[in-house]
């Protein structure tokens, strides 16, 4: 009986040994402890000193902070912006016709410098000979060909390359000459050949899944686009975007870019260049079940203006305020008029 009890008691020394040793291990500053919020209580200590006569380079700092000669404590009060997500049509790596009226020209990733060379393979393998191929002005023009082989009528092509919208896109534009003289027309002859021509393009540039080499020819600028946000100088509109385009092409592409972006049109009136919106923002609308399901009014609306202002023949102005009553703060109209860049092209 004796020999139980000691052996019993022996087992509940040694368990209550191991706990006191485990809690000392996992809990409070014990072996195990918790150092991720060492960094804290971290203070600057004095640099290490060396016995007299001994150097040591090894030991200087790597990365010393330079002193600052002046500051200045910035007015107001700093806000860290969410990022804008990118826009959808951003990057997607397509090749699209674009329509305007009477006229089409195909829109797709990558500058000319990399167009260039894509045409001339095309052109090789359709069978058109190149007459002119101006790599400054990125043209390229061909021979005249018999499409029919009866002798009754010719035709020509003008392949026209320029910048997209977009920084890194390009747009492809075709003139179609038929019979005439050597001067090229203002509009194609044949509406119904250019429309052709701009989906065989397209098709073959679709299928096309790497791109070509980039060519010191066609290089013409410096390949930064035709939009820009531009102003700040604290008026109340003054930061605005600018397109290098024509009105027309300016207005188009800016109506099909406002409701890509999310805003609502309510009214717009083309004889004053401007744009009615109704417009929520997504990171703050939180639509429930009901909102979704009955179509319930939606909170946070807010109504804007966009106004089109024309400089020049190829260039544009769009800014952007609030309808009527508050002003609208500097940071709210970058945030929207980076969304609406993103959805321009």
């Amino acid at each position: 009986m004796s020999t139980f009890m000691r052996s019993t008691g022996f087992r509940l020394t040694v368990m209550s040994l191991g706990l006191s040793v485990l809690s000392g291990c996992f809990g409070g500053d014990g072996m195990f402890r918790d150092r991720g919020q060492d960094y804290r209580r971290a203070k600057l200590s004095a640099p290490l000193e060396l016995p007299p006569g001994v150097r040591s380079e090894t030991l200087d700092d790597q990365y010393v902070v330079p002193g600052i000669q002046t500051h200045e404590a910035l007015p107001g009060k700093f806000e860290a912006q969410r990022p804008e997500p990118l826009a959808k049509n951003v990057g997607t790596a397509e090749v699209k016709i674009q329509t305007l009226e009477d006229r089409s020209w195909i829109l797709l990733d990558g500058d000319p410098n990399q167009v260039w060379p894509r045409m001339r393979v095309f052109l090789s393998r359709a069978g058109l000979d190149i007459a002119k191929a101006d790599g400054k002005a990125a043209i390229i023009e061909t021979q005249w060909r018999d499409p029919e082989g009866d002798g009754a009528s010719r035709e020509r092509f003008r392949f026209r390359l320029e910048e997209g919208v977009q920084q890194g896109t390009s747009e492809i534009h075709v003139l179609v000459q038929v019979n005439g003289n050597d001067q090229w027309p203002q509009k194609s002859d044949s509406p119904q050949r250019e429309s052709q021509m701009v989906r065989v393009v397209a098709q073959y540039l679709a299928d096309r899944e790497t791109a070509g080499s980039v060519s010191v020819l066609a290089q013409r600028s410096d390949g930064k686009g035709k939009i820009f946000i531009e102003g700040g100088d604290g008026g109340p509109d003054s930061r605005h975007l600018r397109l290098q385009l024509p009105v027309d092409r300016a207005w188009a592409a800016l109506g099909l870019a406002l409701v890509k972006a999310g805003f609502e049109i309510e009214d717009d009136r083309r004889e004053v260049n401007k744009y009615w919106l109704t417009y929520a923002d997504p990171e703050e609308e939180q639509a429930g079940w009901f909102a979704r399901t009955f179509g319930a009014r939606r909170n946070n609306l807010s109504r804007y203006v966009v106004e089109m202002r024309e400089f020049g023949p190829e260039e544009a102005r769009i800014y952007l305020n609030y309808q009527k009553g508050r002003r609208l703060r500097d940071a709210e109209r970058e945030k929207l008029l980076n969304r609406i860049m993103g959805y321009l092209y």
